[in-house]
């Protein structure tokens, strides 16, 4: 897992902001320090060398609870990119 940033903020339409290191893919999976599943990445803004990261957040998670914390996404594997396989 690689090191996302801290969330920051709760829109006002519930997303959660985070201050993030690097521009992540969009609906990439993002998980807390336990590895529990926080949401997937909705919308990546703001300059890019400081960009900031909208996650939706799951329905059952807390989102106070997660504020403040520090956020991680899931490094997808080699050919873990697309629906099917890539054929030559």
């Amino acid at each position: 897992m690689r090191l996302l940033g801290v969330v920051q903020d709760i829109s006002h339409d519930g997303k959660l902001i985070v201050k993030a290191r690097f521009a992540p893919s969009p609906r990439e999976l993002v998980r807390d320090n336990l590895k529990a599943e926080v949401g997937r990445v909705s919308k990546v803004f703001g300059p890019v060398r400081a960009p900031y990261v909208a996650i939706d957040p799951r329905k059952e998670l807390k989102t106070l609870a997660v504020l403040g914390k520090e956020v991680y996404v899931q490094e997808r594997s080699e050919g873990d990119y697309g629906k099917g396989k890539r054929r030559n």
